[in-house]
C-alpha cells in the first residue's frame, strides 16, 4: 500500500477526535473522507499534512514513516500538496507568482519555474491567466488555480479540503468532472475532505466513512450505498426512514422484519428472534394509486399510507406520509403527482430495505 494509516488517534485534552483509525490508500487512488462537521476527517487530513501530531499510530507514505507518537516530518519534507477549502490564493500575487510559490521556496531555477507553471496551467486549462489576479477570476477559476499551485511542486500526494464547498450548486458539478479529469491526468494519489455524499460517490475510488472520529465503514462507493452495515451508515448515504423490528421468520437470505403491526422483507442473515433497524432510502419507495400495480412487483412490502406532506424538486416530488398501522412519519420520493390526504399504495423491495446494526449515535439527528 502506499499509504497506510495505522491505528491512529488524536486527543486534546480530555477530547478524542481520532480513535484506532486504520486506512490503505493504493498508489494513484482516489480516497475521500466522508462525514458530518465534526467527525474527524478535517483533523485526519492535517495529520496526514503534517500540520499536527499525532498522539498515537502510525502513518507511512511508500514505506517511510512520517508521523508517529512523538515524530513528526514537517509539511514541506513531505511531498504533499494541499487544496484549501477557501483556495488561500494570495491576493497580492497573479496568476503565476500564486503558481510558482512553492517552487520559488525551494529555490527552483526561473527556467524551470516557468515550464512547470506553464505545464500546470495547461493541464487546469488556464493557460493565458497568468498576469490576472486573485480577484479578477471566478470561483470556478480560483479552484483551478488552487489546484495548479499544489501541484506544481510535483507532491506524491495531493490533500484537497472541501474544495468544492464554496461554490454554487451548478458550479459545483461541472467541477467535479473538471477536478476528476485534472487529477487523473495528473495521476497523483488523492485524499479528499467532503460532507457531501453525492462528491464522494460520484468521484471516490474508495470512501471511508467517519462518525465521532471512528471508521464507521469504508469500501468502494458501490458497496458503501448498497450494503451498508451501520444505522449511521445507513443514514448518511440517505436512508432516512427508520424503523426498530425482530426478525420474525426467514427463508433462504430473505426474512420477514416485524416493526410493530408493519412486515417488511429484506435479505439478512440475522437469526430469527433478533432485534434489527431497518432502513429505506426515500428514492427506493414506489407509490401508486391503486391496487392493479401491485401486479407489477412481487418481491416487496405492501402498505397503505396518507400523504401528509409534499415538496417538489423539480425532477419529482418529495412526500411525507403516515403508514397505516403504524402512525409514523415516512418519506418518498416518486415522479408521481399527489395531493395532501391522498391514499396511496407504497412498495418497499426487499433490497431496499436494509437491515443495520444500531449505531451509539447518529450525528446531526435531534
Amino acid at each position: 500500500m502506499y499509504i497506510q494509516i495505522k491505528n491512529v488517534a488524536k486527543r486534546y485534552g480530555d477530547r478524542t477526535v481520532l480513535q484506532n483509525i486504520d486506512i490503505n490508500v493504493e498508489r494513484g487512488q482516489f480516497v475521500a473522507l466522508l462525514g458530518p462537521s465534526g467527525c474527524g476527517k478535517t483533523t485526519l487530513l492535517n495529520a496526514l499534512s503534517g500540520l499536527i501530531d499525532i498522539d498515537d499510530g502510525e502513518i507511512v507514505v511508500d514505506g517511510k514513516t512520517i508521523s508517529a507518537k512523538g515524530a513528526t516530518v514537517p509539511p514541506e519534507k513531505r511531498q504533499v500538496g494541499m487544496v484549501f477549502q477557501d483556495f488561500a490564493l494570495w491576493p497580492h500575487m497573479n496568476v503565476f507568482d500564486n503558481v510558482a510559490f512553492g517552487l520559488k521556496i525551494r529555490k527552483d531555477q526561473k527556467s524551470s519555474i516557468r515550464e512547470r507553471v506553464a505545464e500546470v496551467l495547461r493541464v487546469v486549462r488556464m493557460a493565458g491567466f497568468e498576469d490576472r489576479f486573485p480577484h479578477q477570476l471566478s470561483g470556478g477559476q480560483k479552484q483551478r488555480i488552487a489546484i495548479a499551485r499544489a501541484l506544481a511542486p510535483s507532491p506524491t500526494v495531493l490533500l484537497l479540503d472541501e474544495p468544492l464547498s464554496s461554490l454554487d450548486a451548478k458550479l459545483r458539478e461541472e467541477m467535479r468532472w473538471e477536478l476528476l479529469s485534472i487529477l487523473q491526468q495528473a495521476n497523483i494519489t488523492s485524499v479528499y475532505v467532503t460532507h457531501d455524499q453525492i462528491e464522494a460517490l460520484s468521484m471516490a475510488d474508495h470512501i471511508v466513512l467517519l462518525n465521532q472520529g471512528n471508521v464507521e465503514q469504508q469500501g468502494i462507493p458501490t458497496t458503501l450505498y448498497q450494503k451498508p452495515e451501520t444505522e449511521f451508515a445507513a443514514w448518511f448515504l440517505g436512508a432516512s426512514n427508520r424503523f426498530e423490528g425482530m426478525i420474525k421468520s426467514r427463508e433462504g437470505e430473505q426474512a420477514t422484519v416485524l416493526c410493530g403491526d408493519l412486515a417488511l422483507l429484506a435479505h439478512t442473515t440475522a437469526e430469527i428472534g433478533t432485534h434489527v433497524i431497518a432502513m429505506i432510502r426515500p428514492t427506493d419507495v414506489h407509490l401508486y394509486d391503486t391496487d392493479n400495480e401491485k401486479r407489477l412487483h412481487d418481491d416487496g412490502a405492501f402498505l397503505t399510507a396518507t400523504i401528509k406532506q409534499r415538496a417538489f424538486h423539480g425532477v419529482n416530488w418529495h412526500y411525507r406520509l403516515v403508514i397505516d398501522g403504524a402512525h409514523t412519519d415516512f418519506e418518498a420520493t416518486s415522479i408521481k403527482h399527489f395531493q395532501a390526504g391522498d391514499r396511496v399504495h407504497v412498495f418497499i423491495p426487499t433490497e431496499a430495505c436494509h437491515v443495520v446494526k444500531r449505531s451509539g449515535v447518529l450525528a446531526g439527528v435531534h
